[in-house]
């Protein structure tokens, strides 16, 4: 029988001034994407996050950074409360697309969630490390990852760490692209 996949968040789009009006473009476990308008060029999105892990890793000082992570361009605070308890958050980052079947983005995130699912696999009697046990793995077993890719896998591994998260590296949505190809870390970590 195959796994179902987490129900999305159920919560319609909150009340805030910078939403009101905005149409919703994706859904997640604990994510609401929603449009925002372009800046100097820059398509933006606005995120409601209803997890305080996936806030850290949008806006916490030392969240990871650089080519493969998301550009965050404001955190909007925190407001109401979702349907799971947890305040909602705002944050304004840049828009991601999903990565389609070619290409040097697509390849590198087909071969990401691959050897993540081997590793979880050869790690699943760890139960919940199995994950962090996992991109340890990917980070220290030569497979070729290209530098930028190698030093992301690593900063992530040291978040997931600090803030208690655990990976995913498998969801489509949790690896996307931006509009020039470059392979983005989007949302891949969640609360234990």
């Amino acid at each position: 029988m195959a796994d179902t996949p987490p129900p999305l968040l159920p919560d319609p789009i909150p009340d805030h001034p910078l939403l009101a009006g905005r149409k919703e473009i994706g859904r997640g476990e604990s994510t609401i994407v929603i449009e925002a308008d372009s800046v100097d060029g820059q398509e933006r999105v606005y995120k409601v996050l209803t997890s305080p892990t996936d806030h850290a890793y949008y806006t916490a000082p030392d969240r990871p950074t650089g080519r493969h992570f998301p550009i965050v361009f404001a955190d909007h605070g925190s407001f109401g409360r979702s349907s799971r308890g947890f305040p909602y958050y705002l944050v304004e980052v840049e828009r991601l697309y999903p990565l389609h079947g070619g290409g040097e983005a697509a390849e590198a995130a087909t071969k990401i969630s691959s050897a993540y699912f081997d590793a979880c696999m050869m790690w699943r009697n760890l139960a919940q490390d199995m994950g962090r046990i996992a991109l340890h793995h990917l980070t220290t077993t030569p497979m070729g990852w290209t530098q930028t890719v190698n030093e992301s896998l690593k900063a992530l591994e040291v978040f997931a760490e600090e803030y208690g998260a655990l990976p995913d590296l498998i969801k489509a949505d949790n690896l996307m692209m931006r509009k020039d190809g470059t392979l983005v870390f989007s949302d891949p970590v969640f609360m234990e």
